[in-house]
């Protein structure tokens, strides 16, 4: 196994770690331990607790993204497509754990937390983006929409669909995704593209 794999273990180990007792809760030696290896071996890739969070979720994003990416271009097909390929991913990949981490980092570390929304919108903003170009090209789209103003609101739709689940509400994550998807598409889609997502809704019943 090769040092960045190893690194990599390492983080990934420290994240489940998180998930599993929460963030305030794990120290650097329980990491150390769980990982095989010396305090001070750790130590000698991070400089502290904080760094290691930074660290370890800047991986978990990178893998997210990485994942979002391999599971569009396996799914190919048209926009509308696309989009129903990130919410596949989002259901099989997304519980709702790492968005509880997300509001511990808020508290605890900040700093940590203000990255990772960063990097989320990163994300969320190119890809929304890019799907909206696409449509509107491929004439599923309606030509008339604003691009940069649907991608914010997009993005607040996923937000408010992780945090209802933090709310502890008694609504399904993935219905809830799923009409999110829905609601979206219906308004920014041409006539032509509502008729292939009626389609797409015929198929799925």
């Amino acid at each position: 196994m090769t040092q960045d794999n190893d690194i990599r273990r390492i983080f990934a180990k420290g994240f489940e770690l998180f998930k599993c007792f929460g963030i305030k809760a794990v120290t650097m030696d329980q990491i150390s331990q769980a990982c095989g290896i010396s305090k001070k071996t750790l130590y000698k890739y991070v400089s502290n607790k904080e760094d290691f969070l930074e660290k370890s979720f800047g991986l978990f994003a990178d893998q997210m993204e990485m994942g979002i990416r391999r599971a569009l271009s396996e799914r190919g097909g048209n926009a509308v497509d696309q989009l129903f390929a990130m919410e596949k991913f989002a259901e099989e990949q997304m519980r709702g754990e790492e968005n509880k981490l997300l509001l511990q980092l808020e508290v605890y570390y900040p700093k940590v937390e203000l990255m990772l929304n960063s990097k989320r919108e990163e994300i969320i903003f190119g890809m929304t983006k890019r799907n909206l170009e696409q449509g509107i090209e491929e004439g599923l789209y309606r030509e008339d929409i604003h691009v940069d103003h649907i991608t914010l609101l997009y993005y607040g739709h996923i937000l408010a669909v992780h945090e209802t689940i933090i709310a502890d509400t008694q609504i399904d994550l993935n219905e809830l995704r799923h009409t999110s998807l829905l609601y979206h598409i219906r308004g920014i889609a041409s006539a032509k593209g509502l008729d292939y997502l009626n389609q797409l809704i015929q198929t799925e019943q």
